[in-house]
C-alpha cells in the first residue's frame, strides 16, 4: 500500500499506509517524487488556527462558539505538505491535458501518490523541482508586491527572509524597485537575499534597523515595506522605515502578541497606508485588481517568472531530506529557522 506523512494530535509526525480514493473522471493521479511543506501556514493550522472561534463566511468574522457549541475535535491524522512534483500514473476518462508519464507539479500533501482535478496540475517542463515547489510562496510574494503597488523607481524593504520573504525580494526587484533592503536575524538568509536582488541586508538584533534604512535612503525612507515574518517588532519597524505616507504590506498570519507594535509613535505621525495581503480563493478574497487579475492569472505569471529565471527557488529549498527521515526531522526544521528556509522532501 502507498504511504503518507501525517501529523498526530500530540504534535508527532508519522508515516502511515493509506488507501487512495477512487479516481474520478476529471482526476489526475501523480506518483510523487519531491515535495515541500509550507512552514508558517501549516504550523498555524496544526496549532488550531484562531483558538476558540469559528469563521462565519457570511459575516466575514471570527465569532465565539455559542452556548452548547464545541469547537470541532482535531482530526486523528492531518496531512502534511504544500506542493509536490511527480509523474502522472493514471488519468480519469475526462482528462485531456495530461497523460501517463508526464511530469507535473501542483498542490498536494507528502503522500507517495496524490490525486486531484486536472486544472490543479501544471507541466513541469524545464522547471527544477525546487523551483516548482516555490510556486506557492512565489504567488504569495507576487500578490504582496502588487498589493503594495511597487513601481519602477521605488525603494522597498522586506522584513523576514523565509521562502516568502526571499521571493518577495526577487519579485520587488523584477517589478522595477530602485533599491531593495532585506531584514532578518539569520546570516544565511541575509546572504541569500543579497545574492538575489537585495542591495543591502540588515540584522535587526544588532541595531536600529529602521534608522539604518532611513540613513541608506538619505533620510527619506522606503516607499513600500513588506512584512512577511509575523513578528510584531518587525511590523513596527516596517512602519518606522517608511517615507511619510508610504505603504506597509502585511503578509502573514499574526502577530498573535502585538506588544512590540506601537501605533502611538511613528505610525501615527507619518500616516502610513497599511495593506493586508491575502488574495486566497479559499478565504473568498479576490485579487485587488479583479476582474483583470485572479489567482489563476497570478499563478501563471509566477510560473512564467520561474521558467524565465527571473525569480528562483534555488537555495531557498534547503535542506532536502528523505521521506523516511521526515517524521523525525521535519518538526525540527519547520520550527527552527536557523536549520531550514523551506525544507524539501524526496520520495524516490
Amino acid at each position: 500500500m502507498p504511504r503518507r506523512l501525517v501529523a498526530l494530535p500530540d504534535g508527532a509526525f508519522e508515516i502511515i499506509e493509506y488507501t487512495p480514493a477512487p479516481l474520478r473522471d476529471s482526476d489526475v493521479r501523480v506518483r510523487v517524487e519531491f515535495g515541500a511543506p509550507k512552514h508558517g501556514t501549516e504550523l498555524h493550522v496544526l496549532a488550531g488556527g484562531v483558538a476558540g472561534k469559528k469563521w462565519d463566511a457570511d459575516l466575514r468574522m471570527f465569532l465565539p462558539y455559542g452556548e452548547g457549541e464545541e469547537p470541532p475535535a482535531p482530526p486523528a491524522q492531518r496531512g502534511i505538505g504544500n506542493m509536490v512534483v511527480g509523474t502522472v500514473a493514471e488519468v480519469g476518462s475526462a482528462v485531456t491535458r495530461h497523460q501517463v508519464g508526464d511530469r507535473v507539479f501542483g498542490y498536494g500533501a507528502l503522500n507517495e501518490f496524490v490525486q486531484g482535478a486536472e486544472p490543479g496540475w501544471w507541466p513541469l517542463g524545464s522547471l527544477s523541482p525546487e523551483d516548482a515547489v516555490c510556486m506557492d510562496p512565489g504567488h504569495v510574494a507576487f500578490v504582496a508586491v502588487r498589493d503594495g503597488n511597487v513601481r519602477i523607481g521605488d525603494d522597498v524593504a522586506v522584513f523576514g527572509l523565509g521562502a516568502i520573504g526571499l521571493l518577495t525580494v526577487q519579485v520587488a526587484r523584477a517589478s522595477g524597485a530602485k533599491r531593495v533592503f532585506a531584514i532578518d536575524p539569520i546570516p544565511a538568509r541575509r546572504a541569500h537575499a543579497e545574492a538575489h536582488g537585495a542591495d543591502a541586508a540588515f540584522d535587526p538584533t544588532t541595531g536600529d534597523v529602521a534608522l539604518a534604512i532611513k540613513r541608506a535612503t538619505g533620510g527619506a525612507g522606503v516607499d513600500v515595506a513588506l512584512e512577511t515574518s509575523g513578528n510584531a517588532r518587525a511590523l513596527h519597524e516596517a512602519g518606522r522605515c517608511l517615507r511619510q505616507c508610504g505603504t506597509v504590506v502585511h503578509v502573514p498570519w499574526g502577530p498573535v502578541n502585538s506588544a512590540g507594535l506601537h501605533f502611538d509613535e511613528e505610525w501615527h505621525v507619518n500616516r502610513p497606508r497599511m495593506v493586508f495581503s491575502q488574495a486566497a480563493p479559499y478565504w473568498g478574497n479576490p485579487d485587488r485588481d479583479h476582474p483583470l487579475w485572479d489567482a489563476d492569472r497570478a499563478m501563471g505569471a509566477v510560473i512564467d517568472l520561474l521558467r524565465a529565471g527571473t525569480i528562483t527557488g534555488q537555495g531557498i529549498v534547503t535542506p532536502v531530506i528523505a521521506f523516511d527521515e521526515a517524521p523525525a526531522l521535519l518538526p525540527v526544521l519547520m520550527t527552527d529557522p536557523t536549520r531550514a528556509i523551506k525544507a524539501g522532501v524526496t520520495l524516490s
